[in-house]
């Protein structure tokens, strides 16, 4: 709980109406979701404006509402009897009241970003720490400037660390939710070829991935990619803690052992740890989640059972299976790096039938597009897949990689959309086929295993 006060304290803003020791039980950006007494901030996003649910709002009884300048344009609009307060920006105060309560707080809070990883490896470092504490993290997407204060406004005297998944695809976002979330503890899982669109190249890239070091206190401790070149190379004074396959590394694997459901490794030659889910990718993420979490005081058994019993979230490598089909659904998002990552995982796995590929356009590359997409098609061509199904505007690119590895003409099947894919499942699958569905999230590739599910469903 705060007060109207507190809020203009934090966010610099302006009190149109009301009164500034009203008690705000809470905070919401969706009336669908608000409840009585909490603070409504009025969102303008691409597709909604909060503003035009301003008196839906009011209905609800919240308890203030919080608009962007200019937001009420009718001059004939009269206040209701509820506490306005105007701002510039009305997400950038989100932030602000995000950070004025997570400084209400002293626990530790893990912040996680890279380019490939960050859920997998939240969910991991959730499963561990919560052998042990009260762990909050974020749901689903809540990685961005207005997801990440969102979750710390969770906060309760009953958590007693956080977990944040922070995300980008501009310079500048990463500074800003460090600024909000002030983290103790922060994880760079690597450093890859994504949103070249907005981060123009790989030195932008991990120029954006280190700004969640700006916020850190001294005493506050980096986890790092031991074997990513760009992360060995980062110059820090803060306390750090590596992760790898190189043993050189704090935390480091070997005795990689591949299973058809699962991953085994031993730790620091030590312990053997096993993973439920697929891909050698997959021993970064558990080193990252384990290099995270040793300082407070988790057993390595209580580490072992965390893993053990981990199951990986919603279309992230996530195995299904369909009468004699067996589906990776790795749907969510795609980049270079992660598509790369999934394919190998495809290909180290022992099948008694064929391995079908279905590769989405992966977005936000910019002028690197059609490289990135031929390097998809030879690499799974070079891994011995044995039906590729590309599908959106860059399919073609897929297809000419392909080819020039060797592919034959006959195992590439191209689709402008992915409804024409859907279309063509019950013509291309066949019983026995072990198949790899992914793309980045705007081409729904999801909408292929549910017509895999329809098809094959016993």
């Amino acid at each position: 709980m705060f007060t109207v006060k507190d809020v203009l304290g934090a966010v610099k803003g302006k009190l149109l109406s009301g009164n500034t020791e009203e008690i705000l039980t809470g905070l919401s950006t969706d009336t669908r979701r608000i409840k009585k007494g909490e603070l409504f901030v009025a969102i303008k996003g691409e597709k909604f404006d909060g503003h035009s649910f301003i008196l839906d709002a009011v209905s609800k009884g919240a308890g203030g509402i919080l608009v962007q300048d200019g937001g009420i344009t009718n001059e004939n609009f009269k206040l209701p009897d509820v506490s306005f307060i105007s701002v510039k920006d009305s997400v950038r105060a989100l932030g602000d009241i995000g950070n004025f309560h997570r400084a209400r707080f002293t626990i530790p809070i893990i912040g996680i970003t890279g380019s490939n990883g960050k859920t997998t490896t939240k969910e991991m470092i959730t499963a561990i720490l919560s052998k042990k504490f009260n762990t909050l993290k974020n749901f689903g997407t809540e990685n961005n400037n207005i997801g990440v204060p969102l979750t710390l406004m969770r906060l309760t005297d009953g958590h007693n660390i956080a977990v944040l998944e922070m995300g980008t695809n501009h310079l500048g976002e990463i500074s800003r939710l460090s600024e909000i979330a002030r983290p103790t503890v922060s994880v760079i899982t690597n450093i890859g070829p994504s949103h070249l669109e907005y981060l123009e190249d790989m030195d932008t890239v991990f120029k954006a991935k280190s700004e969640i070091l700006e916020f850190m206190d001294g005493g506050a401790r980096l986890v790092l990619n031991y074997d990513d070149e760009y992360l060995r190379k980062m110059k820090t004074n803060f306390k750090t803690t590596w992760f790898g396959i190189n043993k050189e590394a704090d935390f480091y694997a070997d005795k990689i052992n591949l299973e058809p459901d699962g991953i085994n490794f031993r730790l620091n030659e030590k312990w053997d740890i096993s993973l439920g889910v697929l891909g050698r990718h997959n021993v970064y993420n558990a080193l990252s989640a384990i290099a995270a979490s040793m300082d407070f005081g988790v057993s390595i058994d209580e580490i072992r059972d965390a893993l053990k019993e981990f199951k990986v979230p919603n279309m992230r490598m996530e195995v299904k299976r369909f009468g004699d089909i067996k589906i990776i659904n790795d749907t969510y998002n795609a980049n270079p790096q992660s598509m790369k990552q999934a394919i190998e995982a495809l290909r180290d796995m022992v099948t008694d039938g064929r391995k079908v590929l279905f590769a989405g356009d992966m977005l936000e590359l910019g002028t690197f597009s059609g490289r990135f997409h031929h390097l998809v098609g030879k690499q799974a061509a070079e891994s011995g897949i044995d039906l590729i199904v590309a599908v959106g505007k860059l399919a073609e690119y897929v297809a000419k990689g392909a080819q020039e590895a060797g592919m034959s003409d006959r195992k590439i099947k191209l689709c402008a959309v992915t409804r024409e894919a859907r279309e063509k499942v019950s013509k291309l699958i066949k019983k026995g086929d072990t198949i790899l569905v992914k793309g980045s999230r705007a081409m729904r590739m999801e909408e292929i295993v549910e017509e895999l599910e329809l098809q094959f469903k016993v």
